[in-house]
């Protein structure tokens, strides 16, 4: 994991720090602001949970697709403009989360966005003007590349903090829970490990996931935390000794690294519940009863304590003595295909350039737990890494499944074919020359951001729709890094490493 994508062209300015400095001075303990009288710019659109956004990847599976969107279209997407760019305190290195029709305290009913920077502070915003209503700051080292998650009740959301752990708010004050196991702890190692990726929810229980910073310097491992929601209680998975079933410390396992870092996290499968994982560079003994996971697929129980099932490439120890992770990526999860032998599939890259269409109820095609191999089919790109979320999309009108992959030298798009035998396989469909970072799809158009502007585009044929750098939009985005879209009630949204959070609409 020693080396990753640099999407930004640029550092903010000494102007826009000294703003920051200023306005967050002292905030190295939690802090909660007082929420102003509502100020409303442009239009609203109010609706109610079929509105959220509530994590990362839009669904507990990562789908990256929004099924509910029913006013952003192909056929008026060339009309979106800039509707407000506000500056944040921090850079915000991930999409936010959004709850709609929110009633506050004082009466009002907002949109409210939820965002974490960078620097560990987590903000509520109103989503019709881009205003602060509250913020918390819990203190701790260096960073964090996660975002927010909302619980699915509306009452709370979660964020992780750099002292360690993942803090429980109610969605509309801003109030800490403090109490029931909360907030609860993710790591005993902050200087060295932290929570790279988004958090998930589903089960009744939220997942979080840990790797290592930049530079690869020990000690961390790979956790997978499960907590629940009722009681704040935990399982642990540790990727290496996994024997060990609770938070490793700095002296508690001697091997390392084999962090869990893609921007997916945990992925739920909907079938079954059960989350699948993929570890980065490390050791690797599963093929001779050991404990170690390093590069590797990994199936497990719901509530995160169980290894049920594994992949690990022929390739892993070449993965790990070039740095090339096969956990630079999180499973695209495909939907059912009844007339396949493997109706229950998903895709896996990698640094390595390589996909790879695994069967998820046996991913090692019956060689067991442990077994080295087993993909349905390999599909080279171009040695082109992939460092993003795929975007798994069926069309609605033909019922073909797509996968939509973001990777660092284009932008691609796979159908999945099944044959009379019912073997299926992907077959590449379209490419553009974009590089974007993670995707998303939205009332039948797909988003993807990339330095400077953000592109909508037909994921039939990949022509552009519209870009956020064309006159009529009114204003673009900066330049990016792990940043991507939401779309959701007629309304984009997106980060930049800038500071800034904009806002589009029709």
């Amino acid at each position: 994991m020693r080396q990753r994508p640099n999407y930004h062209r640029g550092m903010r300015s000494a102007v826009f720090l000294l703003a920051a400095l200023l306005l967050f001075v002292g905030c190295s303990s939690s802090t909660t602001r007082p929420i102003p009288p509502p100020t409303v710019t442009g239009t609203r659109n109010l609706t109610g949970p079929s509105q959220d956004w509530l994590t990362f990847g839009y669904d507990a599976a990562r789908s990256g697709v929004n099924p509910n969107e029913r006013i952003v279209s192909p056929n008026n997407v060339a009309g979106l403009h800039r509707l407000w760019q506000v500056t944040l305190p921090g850079v915000e290195d991930s999409p936010p989360v959004l709850l709609s029709g929110l009633t506050l305290p004082d009466g009002s009913v907002r949109d409210m966005l939820y965002v974490l920077t960078r620097d560990g502070q987590f903000l509520a915003l109103d989503a019709a003007s881009g205003a602060i209503l509250w913020s918390h700051h819990p203190s701790g080292p260096k960073i964090t590349h996660s975002s927010p998650v909302a619980d699915p009740s509306r009452q709370y959301v979660y964020a992780y903090g750099l002292d360690g752990a993942l803090h429980k708010y109610a969605a509309t004050t801003g109030d800490e829970v403090t109490s029931g196991g909360w907030p609860a702890s993710i790591t005993r190692m902050t200087s060295s490990e932290k929570e790279s990726s988004a958090p998930n929810l589903a089960n009744g229980r939220i997942y979080v996931i840990t790797s290592g910073y930049l530079g690869d310097a020990p000690p961390y491992q790979g956790h997978v935390v499960s907590i629940a929601f009722a009681d704040g209680s935990e399982h642990i998975f540790n990727s290496l000794c996994a024997n060990l079933p609770y938070l490793l410390g700095p002296t508690d396992c001697a091997s390392q690294q084999s962090g869990i870092w893609a921007r997916g996290g945990a992925i739920v499968d909907p079938t079954t519940g059960n989350l699948f994982v993929v570890t980065g560079n490390g050791p690797y003994t599963g093929n001779t009863g050991g404990n170690d996971w390093g590069d590797s697929v990994l199936e497990l129980s719901p509530d995160g304590s169980r290894l049920l099932d594994s992949y690990t490439p022929a390739t892993y120890r070449q993965l790990d003595e070039t740095d090339a992770d096969l956990g630079s990526t999180a499973p695209a999860l495909l939907p059912t295909v009844p007339n396949s032998r493997t109706p229950y599939m998903l895709v896996q890259g990698g640094k390595d350039g390589i996909l790879r269409l695994l069967n998820r109820r046996d991913l090692s095609s019956a060689g067991g737990l442990g077994h080295i191999g087993g993909e349905l089919q390999t599909l080279a790109t171009a040695t082109c890494g992939l460092f993003t979320q795929p975007v798994v999309w069926q069309d609605p009108a033909s019922g073909a499944v797509f996968v939509f992959v973001a990777a660092q030298c284009g932008f691609t798009a796979y159908r999945l074919d099944t044959d009379a035998s019912g073997v299926s396989r992907l077959r590449q469909v379209w490419a553009a020359d974009l590089r974007a970072t993670t995707p998303i799809l939205a009332g039948g158009v797909l988003f993807a951001a990339t330095s400077g502007a953000i592109v909508a585009l037909d994921p039939a044929t990949g022509h552009t729709l519209w870009t956020s750098d064309q006159a009529s939009a009114g204003g673009t985005i900066g330049s990016i890094h792990w940043q991507s879209p939401i779309v959701a009630g007629g309304r984009l949204y997106c980060a930049d490493e800038s500071g800034h959070l904009t806002a589009y609409g029709l």
